[in-house]
């Protein structure tokens, strides 16, 4: 798969490699409620197609384990995800579509209220700040408010 220096599948191939940082949790608005250490690492699949993101941190202590596989679609033209962890979203894998946006992309999801109330959703924005990647995800609530829920600031280290 050839890819010009300005395509989606030209960014994801700048992902690659292995990467440690901070990772954040905000369970209420402007409420800091955990902050630790995330290794991970993005390797490239079936030819550049898409990008996979396996990662570990912790909460309170506790070992926290998750996988977001995304890629650019070239019929839809935008850009797809899902993402499963092994805090956030229990046994539900959530899929997700959204465009590129500067020095990256952001994709729109949603999850289930536990208490049976409309579903909420979920923006993850993906994007190079210098040398640094970020990703940071924003809870939606069904009223349309929006709050920051993660972000992860993570740099590129040699294997």
């Amino acid at each position: 798969m050839s890819h010009k220096s300005s395509s989606p599948h030209h960014f994801l191939s700048q992902l690659a490699g292995h990467w440690k940082g901070t990772s954040k949790l905000w369970l209420e608005p402007d409420t800091l409620a955990n902050e630790a250490q995330i290794i991970g690492s993005i390797q490239l699949i079936l030819d550049g197609r898409f990008a996979l993101f396996l990662y570990q941190s912790s909460i309170e202590g506790e070992a926290q384990h998750g996988m977001f596989t995304f890629g650019f679609n070239t019929v839809t033209n935008q850009y797809e995800a899902s993402w499963v962890d092994s805090f956030h979203n229990n046994t539900a894998i959530m899929f997700c579509s959204g465009r590129e946006k500067e020095n990256g992309f952001f994709v729109l999801g949603s999850y289930p209220d536990p208490t049976g109330g409309p579903d909420w959703g979920w923006r993850t924005e993906v994007e190079f700040r210098g040398d640094e990647l970020v990703i940071t995800a924003y809870n939606i609530m069904p009223d349309g408010l929006e709050a920051k829920a993660t972000e992860v600031i993570l740099k590129k280290v040699n294997a």
